[in-house]
């Protein structure tokens, strides 16, 4: 049996980047080379955390530039870190509970299309990246989320149940029916 998660409410809220990928604590860097190919920064070394914790200003704008410029310095040791005090500035443990409550309580609206609920669901997914919800859930919150009309349709296309069917037979079900309207 797994140990008891024992973290409180307010950390288990916490937004969190799960690999998404100055003020920054200076990194000893053995590399002599760096050069870009394809999209990427090959390195000769470096860790990827090193290289995310320097690339990540440049992903800033606006207010998140002002907000990191005053950050004291070599305050950002890790990736981790970083993301950490990021999250909790701008996505506090109450928006990221509401945030889950739009994607755990949706509904499809009366008089939108199955293209345009699935849309808003994964913009609601999207707006909330501390989430934690498997695929699984996510799907089953759409589907039952739907008007009985669009879920007979799916149940429909899939040729039965949709539930009976595989995670990713689903998932690849509810993403062609709602390729957007030519």
């Amino acid at each position: 049996m797994p140990a008891p998660d024992l973290r409180t409410m307010e950390e288990l809220c916490q937004p969190t980047m799960n690999g998404r990928g100055g003020l920054i604590a200076p990194v000893n860097i053995q590399a002599t080379d760096f050069r870009l190919k394809n999209h990427m920064i090959l390195q000769n070394g470096v860790t990827d955390d090193a290289i995310r914790v320097y690339l990540f200003p440049y992903s800033l704008t606006h207010h998140a530039t002002a907000w990191f410029d005053h950050l004291p310095k070599n305050s950002i040791h890790t990736f981790q870190g970083m993301a950490s005090k990021f999250l909790s500035k701008y996505i506090p443990p109450s928006m990221v509970m509401k945030l889950r409550n739009d994607i755990s309580n949706f509904p499809q609206l009366p008089d939108e299309s199955l293209f345009e609920a699935w849309e808003r669901y994964k913009l609601s997914i999207d707006r909330c990246p501390n989430h934690n919800m498997l695929p699984v859930t996510q799907i089953d919150i759409f589907y039952n989320g739907l008007t009985l009309r669009h879920r007979d349709t799916i149940n429909a296309a899939a040729g039965g149940t949709f539930m009976k069917r595989r995670l990713e037979e689903c998932y690849d079900l509810i993403k062609n029916m709602t390729n957007p309207p030519q």
